[in-house]
C-alpha cells in the first residue's frame, strides 16, 4: 500500500481551533475582532494588521495580540522581530499559563530554525494539561512535529513514536468526524515511517487498548497479501469494538489522507522527487507486461521461478486486468524478444535478472520502459529503474545503520576467498567513508584459524562490527569478538528461516534485511510450500519481483512527494538516483522471537 511517510501538518485553523472560532474574526480588520480571536487560531491576516491589533489592544489583550503577532512575524520568516516579541511575551508573562504559552511560541520559532533539540527541550517544560483547550490543541501538533523532524534527523525511533503519542492525546479532545479521520490518518502516517521491528516492540510494550491496536493495525497494513489483510481486519473491530481506527473501516477508508496546511506548519511541504519525467513509468491496468527471466536451465529454479511467482501473485493481489507474457531469456534471443514486445504494445518490461542480460537489454531496446534486477550505469536508458541484490548494496545498508546509531569506529570482517563478501565490505566502506574515514577491515580466509587471522585486527577499540560472512562463519567470528562492541550482519549471513538455531547462536547481533525475510506471514508460508527448499536469496528475488509490480504501478504518485514510500516487501520503497529502486532494510535484534 502506498502511503505517505511523514504529513505531520500544523493545521490548526481548519482541524482544532476552526471548532470554536468563528472564521470571520480573523477575516475582519477590526482589531477588537482579531484580539478576541484565540491566541493559537489560525494565522490569515498580513503581519501588519497584527501589529496594528497589538498596538490597539487594551491590557486585556495585550498579551493574547502579541502571541498572534509572534505567530505572524515567525510565519514571515522575520525572525528577529518573533524573538523581540517572545522575550516580552515572556517578560509580560504574570501566570503559569502566559509563561507556558510563550515557551510554545519561542517552541515553534525554534522550529522553524531547524533547531528541534532545542525546542523538543522548551516544550518538555510546558505544563499542557493546565494550558485552555484550544493552546493544548496547539501544543500537542507543535510537539508532534517537533518529535517527528528530530525522528527523520536522527533516525532514532523514539521521536516518531512521542510524535505518534501527541496525535492520539490531540484525538482525545477532538468531535467533529471529519477532524477525527484526519489525526486518525496521520497517526497511521507516523506509525507507517517505522519498520516493522520497531512497531512490534512498541506493540509488546504497549499498556492500553488504543495503542495496542494503533500498533497491530501499522502491523496488519503492512502485510503484502490483500485477503489476509481483509481477514484480519474483519476481526479488528470484535477485538477492538471502540477503538478509533474503527471509524476508518465504517468508511471504507483505509488510504491516508492529508489535509490542506492552511497554519503556521514549519514542515516540509511534500515536494515533487527530484526526477527527470521522462524516467517516470506510467503503467495503467490492463496494459501488456513482458518478463524477461531465465524459465529453463540452470538459473530457472534460482531466479526464473521465484520471480515468476513473485509477478503473478503482485498481479492477483492488485485483482489487475493486466496481460502478463513471459519469455524464457535461456531459450530466446533477448533482441527477437524485443521484436515481439514492439508488436504486441508491450507497456512494461519486467527483467532481467542477470547482468549480461540486462547489458543486452539495454542495447537493443527501443524505449519501452523496464525495471531490472542488476544495474548497468554504462548503458542504462532513462525510463529503467532498478533493484539493487548485490552484496556491495548490502554493506553499504549496513553502514548506514552503524551511522545512524552512533557508532564510530567499526570493524568490517570479511572472507578474503569469497568474492560477495570482498564486495560487501567494499559496499560499507566506501559509504561510512563519506562521513568518517575510520572503517577497519579484517580479511579471513579460513575459519579454522580465525584466532590467527584476527590477531592483528583492532578489535578492542572497535565501537561496532559488521560481519560479512555466511551465516554458518558469523556464528565463529561473533565468538572471536569483544561484548563491547556491537555486531551487525545483512543478508549474506542470514540463511533464510527465521528463529533458527544459527539465529539464536548469533543472539545479540543485529541484522538487516528485507521486511518479508525477517517475518513470517501467509504468504511467506505460501511460498515456501511452493519452493520448499527456497533459501534467503531466492526469497529476494520473489519479494524484489513482486514489488515490481506495485512499484510500477505507483511511480508516479510517488514521484510527486519526496516523502511518500511504497510499503513493500523488500522494505518501504522510494524514488532513489539515477534509477534506483531504493529498500529501507528492516533491523532486528537476533535472538528474539519474531
Amino acid at each position: 500500500m502506498n502511503a505517505k511517510r511523514n504529513k505531520l501538518s500544523l493545521s490548526v485553523c481548519a482541524l482544532m481551533t476552526a471548532a470554536s472560532l468563528c472564521l470571520s474574526a480573523c477575516t475582519s480588520s477590526n482589531t477588537q475582532k482579531i484580539v478576541q480571536a484565540n491566541a493559537f487560531g489560525p494565522i490569515v491576516l498580513k503581519t501588519s494588521e497584527y501589529q496594528a491589533a497589538y498596538d490597539d489592544a487594551g491590557d486585556e489583550q495585550k498579551y493574547k495580540a502579541l502571541i498572534l503577532l509572534a505567530r505572524a512575524n515567525i510565519i514571515d520568516n522575520n525572525f528577529d522581530a518573533a524573538k523581540q516579541n517572545i522575550t516580552k511575551l515572556e517578560v509580560l508573562a504574570t501566570n503559569s499559563v502566559q509563561k507556558d504559552e510563550a515557551s510554545i511560541v519561542k517552541a515553534m520559532l525554534l522550529s522553524k530554525q531547524n533547531n528541534n533539540q532545542k525546542a523538543s527541550k522548551v516544550l518538555k517544560t510546558v505544563k499542557y494539561n493546565s494550558l485552555p483547550k484550544q493552546d493544548i490543541s496547539y501544543f500537542l501538533i507543535l510537539n508532534s512535529n517537533v518529535n517527528a523532524k528530530l525522528f527523520k534527523e536522527t533516525k532514532n525511533p523514539s521521536y516518531q513514536v512521542l510524535a505518534y503519542k501527541n496525535k492520539i492525546a490531540l484525538l482525545n479532545s477532538i468531535d467533529r468526524k471529519q477532524d477525527r479521520i484526519t489525526v486518525i490518518n496521520q497517526s497511521i502516517d507516523l506509525l507507517g515511517a517505522l519498520d516493522e521491528a520497531t512497531i512490534s516492540k512498541a506493540l509488546g510494550n504497549a499498556k492500553n487498548s488504543t495503542d495496542k491496536g494503533f500498533y497491530e493495525y501499522s502491523l496488519i497494513s503492512r502485510s503484502a497479501s490483500a485477503d489476509l489483510k481483509q481477514k484480519v481486519l474483519e476481526d479488528f473491530g470484535a477485538k477492538y469494538p471502540t477503538h478509533p481506527i474503527n471509524e476508518l473501516l465504517a468508511k471504507n477508508t483505509v488510504e491516508v489522507t492529508q489535509t490542506a496546511d492552511n497554519s503556521d506548519s514549519q514542515v516540509e511541504t511534500g515536494a515533487p522527487v527530484a526526477v527527470n519525467e521522462k524516467s517516470l513509468i506510467k503503467l495503467n491496468d490492463g496494459d501488456t507486461i513482458a518478463v524477461l527471466i531465465p524459465l529453463t536451465g540452470r538459473f530457472a529454479s534460482i531466479v526464473g521461478e521465484p520471480a515468476r511467482l513473485g509477478v503473478i501473485t503482485a498481479l492477483k493481489d492488485r485483482n489487475s486486468q493486466s496481460k502478463v507474457n513471459f519469455y524464457d531469456t535461456n531459450k530466446l534471443n533477448i533482441s527477437d524478444i524485443l521484436k515481439k514486445l514492439q508488436a504486441n504494445g508491450t507497456k512494461l518490461i519486467i527483467g532481467p535478472i542477470l547482468k549480461p542480460e540486462v547489458e543486452t537489454l539495454n542495447k537493443n531496446n527501443q524505449g519501452i520502459p523496464s525495471i531490472v534486477f542488476n544495474e548497468d550505469a554504462l548503458n542504462k536508458p532513462i525510463n529503467q529503474w532498478y533493484f539493487d541484490l548485490g552484496p556491495d548494496y548490502e554493506g553499504a545498508l549496513a553502514a548506514s545503520k552503524v551511522h545512524a546509531d552512533g557508532y564510530k569506529a567499526p570493524v568490517v570482517i570479511a572472507n578474503s576467498k569469497d568474492s560477495n563478501s570482498q564486495r560487501a565490505a567494499d559496499g560499507f566502506k566506501q559509504n561510512f567513508d563519506k562521513v568518517n574515514k575510520n572503517t577497519v577491515i579484517c580479511n579471513y580466509s579460513d575459519v579454522n584459524a580465525l584466532a590467527t587471522a584476527l590477531a592483528a585486527c583492532p578489535l578492542a577499540q572497535a565501537d561496532s562490527v559488521y560481519i560479512s560472512s555466511t551465516a554458518q562463519d558469523a556464528v565463529l567470528v561473533k565468538a572471536k569478538i569483544p561484548a563491547s562492541a556491537h555486531v551487525y550482519l545483512t543478508n549474506m549471513s542470514y540463511n533464510g528461516v527465521n528463529n533458527s538455531a544459527q539465529e539464536f547462536a548469533l543472539k545479540g547481533a543485529t541484522l538487516g534485511n528485507m521486511p518479508w525475510l525477517l517475518t513470517d506471514s501467509q504468504l511467506k508460508d505460501s511460498f515456501m510450500k511452493s519452493l520448499p527448499k527456497a533459501n534467503s536469496q531466492v526469497q529476494r528475488i520473489f519479494a524484489s519481483a513482486y514489488d515490481a509490480v506495485n512499484f510500477a504501478f505507483t511511480m508516479t504518485e510517488l514521484s510527486k512527494d519526496q516523502n511518500d514510500v511504497l510499503h513493500g516487501l523488500t522494505g518501504d520503497i522510494s524514488l532513489g538516483k539515477d534509477g534506483l529502486i531504493e529498500s529501507s532494510a528492516m533491523w532486528v535484534e537476533l535472538g528474539k522471537l519474531r
